[in-house]
């Protein structure tokens, strides 16, 4: 006989070990152990870019107000107004914004932006509504405007100003 015969021969002679259901069983409690744990990390994270998207957005509603009514920046508002804006409204409407805006001065830097950020399937494409008066000197001027944020920045969807009256 062989060398190979012989290695045959033995582990032949060896008795059949009947397979235990212990190793099976827990290679099932790991698998769902690595599940549960692959899911609960999609949803911290899913969570955390929603705090996050809320802060962002709070954050560039402020920076609007400061853009628009204190330093009157109409290159800026041009380049944060989204295109279906863009498209519906001609650029000089937003020049116009501005103008109205400029001739009122400076307002008082003590407003109160209300408003909130919302989210399609509550996580997704967060998008909100926001309105904030402004005191000027001689009047006061209600700003409103929407923002969403469809493919990475932030863009103003929508916005307008009412008045007291309107400036002279």
């Amino acid at each position: 006989m062989t060398k190979y015969a012989l290695a045959t021969k033995r582990s032949d002679d060896l008795p059949k070990r009947r397979p235990h259901q212990a190793p099976e069983a827990g290679q099932a409690l790991v698998f769902i152990i690595i599940v549960i744990a692959v899911i609960a990390a999609g949803l911290f994270f899913l969570n955390s870019m929603r705090k996050d998207a809320k802060v962002e957005g709070e954050r560039f509603a402020h920076e609007i107000i400061e853009k628009c009514a204190f330093q009157h920046d109409v290159k800026w508002l041009h380049g944060k107004v989204a295109s279906d804006r863009r498209v519906a409204i001609p650029p000089a409407m937003d020049d116009q914004f501005i103008y109205y805006l400029t001739k009122l001065g400076v307002p008082d830097r003590n407003y109160t932006l209300s408003g909130q950020l919302e989210f399609d399937s509550y996580f997704v494409s967060p998008h909100g509504s926001y309105k904030t008066i402004l005191t000027y000197p001689a009047q006061h001027a209600t700003v409103n405007f929407t923002i969403a944020r469809p493919s990475g920045i932030w863009l103003i969807t929508d916005f307008g100003v009412t008045y007291e009256r309107p400036p002279e």
